[in-house]
């Protein structure tokens, strides 16, 4: 439903959504809740805000370059109160007989089930998104990060932390690896569901198997848990069509998930194929750098074989591939390596129409190892210019033109 109206001064252009509700005020401010009423994001004045189901708000905009900030509790708790006031101040707009409809809703019941999520968002004051926290907090483990076009998938964590979290660039994972029991994951999914309520319908799409590297998990579990999946939530294993994606039901475009690529080679592809008769429909791999050399030094387990022959197998199962190279990795000392061999490796995997590939600027996180460790050996960063080459010299050197290619930084991300 797309509708106009205005009182007085202000004008409002509503859109309800199968998933949402964005309302944007005079032309220049707009909020967006979901439709349990949790707010989603708010654009006002050049800046973007989007709320995570944690609690944080990560605010954007651009000077001469783009810019990016957390706001802190307070800044979090006045955006907040802010957008349900905005939105109080339109439902009384709504009933007042001033109230001037430019287009009105298409049909009467569109107006009703507006009335319902704006009535539900003016109750999700700052008070009551710090208890949703606090409720997020108990069903989900941290969420480490996603893929760019997984950030509003379904998340459901069959493992915690990561297999091997070796790496020296990462920062995202602070529990020990471990596999949830089958009663253990069916539960979580009840209460992902339950506490999402009506915000499911914002995450729907896809579901995503976390953590870090859940498809690590042996084949005897693994297998019981996407069963569970498909009996709870019932993710469609085709894209949906136009008609299903305008549903409120629970179920995705199947099961999306990360896999590192040396434990990825412990599966055959009969292995994939089954897991393909379960939902799953892409597997994104973290290769970082097809260089050994600077895998070894980021202690990145696996090497790049490994990756390709994975990769390979995956593929040859009927499943898509999500390839995730990190720019500037190694600095000057490891540039011409890993540029090299990061062509090749890629080369070999044979990306087509329906495979990613990821660019991700290499984030010297200060609680890391990695910049000490480059600091020590005297390895200076690459320049922004430096990095932009490197990217530009990799896309020169693929052989495939289909590939969809796309930034991925991981600084944005925000669940």
């Amino acid at each position: 439903m797309i509708a106009q109206g205005r009182r007085h001064a202000t004008s409002y252009a509503l859109s309800l959504k199968a998933s949402s509700l964005s309302v944007a005020i005079n032309g220049d401010h707009i909020v967006v809740c979901d439709l349990a009423g949790r707010l989603y994001s708010v654009y006002r004045a050049g800046r973007h805000q989007r709320r995570s189901l944690n609690g944080s708000v990560l605010q954007k905009w651009t000077t001469d370059e783009r810019q990016r900030c957390w706001l802190d509790q307070m800044a979090a708790d006045q955006l907040i109160d802010d957008a349900v006031e905005v939105l109080r101040q339109l439902r009384a707009a709504l009933g007042a007989p001033d109230w001037e409809w430019v287009t009105p809703p298409d049909r009467s019941s569109s107006l009703d089930e507006l009335l319902q999520v704006i009535d539900r968002a003016v109750c999700f004051d700052s008070d009551t998104a710090r208890s949703d926290a606090s409720r997020f907090a108990e069903v989900y483990s941290p969420i480490g990060i996603l893929p760019p076009d997984q950030y509003l998938a379904l998340v459901l964590q069959a493992t915690v932390g990561c297999s091997f979290n070796t790496c020296t660039f990462c920062d995202l994972y602070h529990q020990p690896f471990r596999i949830k029991t089958p009663d253990e994951f069916r539960r979580h999914i009840r209460e992902v569901c339950e506490y999402l309520g009506d915000s499911i319908s914002l995450r729907q799409h896809s579901i995503f198997l976390g953590a870090a590297n859940a498809l690590a998990i042996p084949m005897p579990r693994l297998l019981p848990l996407l069963e569970i999946i498909q009996e709870e939530i019932r993710p469609s294993p085709q894209p949906l069509s136009v008609e299903e994606r305008g549903t409120r039901a629970a179920r995705g475009e199947g099961v999306y998930a990360f896999l590192d690529a040396f434990t990825g080679t412990r599966k055959s592809v009969e292995d994939y194929r089954a897991l393909a008769k379960r939902g799953l429909r892409r597997v994104y791999i973290g290769l970082e750098s097809g260089h050994d050399p600077l895998l070894e030094f980021v202690r990145k387990p696996g090497h790049a074989a490994d990756a390709i022959e994975t990769v390979q197998a995956i593929k040859t199962a009927g499943i898509n591939i999500g390839v995730i190279v990190l720019i500037g990795l190694g600095g000057e000392r490891f540039g011409a390596g890993h540029t090299t061999d990061t062509i090749d490796v890629l080369n070999q995997m044979q990306l087509d129409s329906g495979d990613l590939l990821y660019f991700s600027d290499l984030v010297e996180e200060p609680s890391t190892p990695y910049p000490i460790l480059a600091e020590q050996q005297g390895i200076r960063a690459l320049t922004r210019s430096e990095r932009a080459a490197q990217r530009s010299m990799i896309c020169g050197g693929l052989q495939s033109s289909s590939v969809k290619i796309s930034n991925y930084d991981v600084r944005e991300f925000v669940y």
